[in-house]
């Protein structure tokens, strides 16, 4: 990938994010996305904490067209090592895809080192929640609010799994 691909290569695997969710996810979704840029770094370290943190940062984000987003991360593009789209929230009217990079100055620098001059690579990614079963379709929007739907799975899932610990414990 180059600069000069960027545009074309993040429309087409937001495009190919958007039929990855319709098949995973029981949603209606617009193919009509707009999009906000996060760097990783700025969620902080703890897993944990990392998800609650990334939901409240990015409700305060003010989603751009795809063309407002490219000049975004041209401007990184030197020092990006990794990009990853996800769906951070999606409806039938709007869709808001995530950008969000790793940069190769965050790395270690021996390892630094061996990526310097490397393109960065382009992802796309779903997070299923933990509760989803195998084939089993869920709400594209669990991350960023969820619903009635998944606090109830959500708690079906922690009841059943706490009974399964403490049988195991025994």
């Amino acid at each position: 990938m180059t600069p000069e691909s960027l545009e074309e290569n993040i429309q087409s695997m937001a495009a190919r994010l958007i039929k990855m969710a319709e098949e995973y996810c029981w949603n209606k979704i617009s193919h009509q996305p707009t999009f906000i840029v996060s760097d990783f770094n700025e969620f902080g370290e703890d897993f944990r904490e990392m998800r609650k943190l990334r939901n409240k940062i990015n409700r305060y984000k003010i989603p751009l067209p795809l063309d407002a987003v490219i000049e975004l991360v041209k401007k990184e593009y030197q020092d990006l090592y990794d990009i990853n789209l996800y769906i951070f929230k999606a409806s039938q009217k709007q869709t808001i895809i995530e950008i969000q990079y790793y940069r190769k100055s965050n790395m270690e620098p021996d390892y630094y080192e061996k990526i310097k001059d490397n393109p960065p690579m382009l992802h796309v990614k779903i997070i299923q929640p933990g509760y989803s079963l195998e084939g089993e379709k869920f709400d594209i929007n669990w991350e960023s609010g969820g619903g009635l739907r998944h606090y109830w799975k959500s708690f079906l899932y922690e009841f059943k799994y706490r009974r399964m610990v403490k049988k195991f414990k025994k």
